[in-house]
């Protein structure tokens, strides 16, 4: 029964609900407008006494139709770029009226103004922790790509950090369990998913003994990305145990564009020892324990050093959020790090959407990663449907003689996705860029190395919903040691990568297929 309900009443049979009420509304005023306004009808010539029905109907008609232009002037007249309004205007005429109410249900990218205004607050509380202090010559050439963090988030720059490369699930999570085990003050866990099975019960069973031992243990995970694989009675058992778990951004009944903004970040901090942030979610298959989809290739990093508390404060200011509770800044920011012998920087930072944040952060952080290429530019995504500003970027640098390799699932988890990617491929490679299959299963990193110099490893993929949507996170590193272990990391995937040849082509009923959606996509 509880699974019934649960489809009767989840957002899809809710929007349909909607659409077909809104259809039968604006029939039905149709029809009777005509029937009871037209002399001769037979409602208009039996039913006298009723013909006001006809007066009605045809004010709903005009309320329709005034709703019909007054959207369509708010989508023009809205700061939105046009990837954004082209297809919300299609709905308007390919859906007349109905259009308009999607545009009201869906039409919102941003955040709620109180969200936005506490997450403000979060900054506020930080700020003072976060004063840049590096001297200009450790930037080098790459001064502009960290001038652009500096000058659009609250946080900022570090030197003399160690970080540690992961190249799969099965070197992350031993490392992972290992640095969980040894948690005496607080462990800080953010996830996108928290899918229950072998990996997630020994962090489970870590937690629940920590928070035994009053170690500070929180959890946030978002609902959307969770829902059907972590348990109401997990969230439950795992707060009776002691431990401070949230859910972030809950989906209600109620439909709305906002529940497009998912926590899409993963972190996870201990004792202000280690700082972890990457691609990989909390599940089986990113240990390669489960196989849907071949094998799960996918990255994370470990920080040691200051930078952690770029990630506590990501942290707290979305943990906060979800539980509506304001932490002690102070005592989680206010540490003395060691300082490591690398001379490198790095700098974790967020990504999110308006209007916290002002700027799309996160794409131009990639854009600016690859028109500072010169030599080589590797890019990993599992998702590729780029904004346009990112699609030209790419070719811009395979034009200007950089030797770019893109590198994409051979076994993708989201067909109809990897298919709208697939229209990309043409013009890249037109234009030099090597496109390359992973042949082994599913891509899932989120990486990008621009000469062995510069890189970011994160959870931004190069689609709408990372780019604009979501609540995104990752670290940009310059001169750091790990760079050589991206670098080899690339290398071993581009011999188990298949290039794709310029006589690619898609077959035609897919092209129409795609042809057909492709124009939505910045709204999926």
């Amino acid at each position: 029964m509880r699974k019934l309900i649960s489809k009767l009443f989840n957002r899809t049979t809710m929007t349909i609900f909607v659409l077909v009420v809104e259809l039968a509304v604006l029939v039905s005023a149709i029809y009777f407008a005509s029937e009871f306004s037209t002399e001769g009808s037979y409602f208009y010539d039996n039913f006298p006494q009723l013909r006001w029905i006809g007066l009605v109907d045809n004010l709903i008609i005009l309320f329709l139709l005034v709703f019909q232009v007054v959207t369509f002037f708010r989508i023009m007249y809205r700061q939105m770029d046009a990837e954004f309004k082209i297809p919300w205007i299609l709905i308007l005429l390919i859906l007349p009226f109905i259009g308009g109410i999607l545009y009201l249900l869906f039409g919102h990218k941003n955040i709620k103004a109180k969200h936005a205004r506490y997450l403000i607050a979060s900054d506020g509380m930080g700020a003072k922790y976060f004063q840049n202090k590096i001297d200009e010559k450790h930037f080098g050439e790459y001064r502009r790509n960290f001038d652009y963090l500096l000058q659009n988030t609250s946080l900022s720059a570090h030197l003399n950090n160690k970080v540690t490369y992961y190249k799969n699930g099965e070197s992350f999570f031993p490392a992972f369990i290992e640095e969980l085990e040894q948690a005496r003050e607080f462990i800080f866990m953010e996830f996108f998913i928290i899918g229950e099975g072998e990996e997630w019960s020994q962090v489970e069973r870590i937690l629940i003994k920590k928070a035994q031992q009053n170690v500070d243990v929180r959890v946030l995970y978002d609902d959307l990305g969770s829902a059907g694989v972590f348990k109401v009675r997990t969230l439950k058992r795992l707060r009776k145990a002691g431990i401070k778990i949230f859910v972030y951004n809950k989906i209600h009944l109620f439909i709305s564009g906002i529940y497009n903004n998912r926590d899409h970040r993963k972190i996870a901090v201990i004792d202000h020892r280690a700082g972890f942030t990457g691609g990989m979610n909390l599940a089986d298959e990113y240990a390669n324990i489960d196989s849907p989809f071949g094998y799960w290739k996918d990255t994370m990093i470990k920080i040691e050093g200051s930078a952690i508390n770029n990630l506590i404060q990501l942290f707290l200011s979305n943990y906060d959020l979800a539980s509506k509770h304001t932490s002690n800044y102070a005592k989680f920011l206010d540490y003395e790090y060691p300082k490591f012998k690398e001379e490198g920087i790095v700098m974790p930072f967020g990504h999110g959407p308006a209007p916290y944040f002002k700027e799309r952060v996160g794409e131009e952080t990639l854009i600016n990663i690859i028109t500072s290429a010169k030599k080589t530019l590797y890019i990993s995504s599992p998702y590729f449907i780029p904004s346009e500003s990112l699609h030209y970027a790419i070719r811009r640098a395979a034009l200007s003689g950089v030797d770019v390799k893109l590198f994409l699932p051979g076994i993708p988890d989201k067909k109809v996705v990897y298919h709208l990617a697939q229209t990309y491929f043409e013009n890249l490679m037109k234009a030099g860029v090597h496109v390359m299959i992973y042949r082994p299963g599913f891509n899932h990193m989120k990486t990008l190395l621009a000469d062995d110099k510069i890189a970011f490893v994160g959870t931004i993929n190069c689609d709408y919903r990372s780019l604009v949507h979501h609540f995104e996170c990752g670290a940009l590193l310059y001169n750091v040691e790990c760079l050589k272990d991206i670098r080899k990391d690339f290398d071993e995937m581009t011999v188990e990568s298949t290039e794709l040849t310029q006589a690619f082509r898609m077959p035609k009923f897919r092209v129409f297929l795609c042809a057909l959606i492709k124009p939505f996509t910045a709204l999926l």
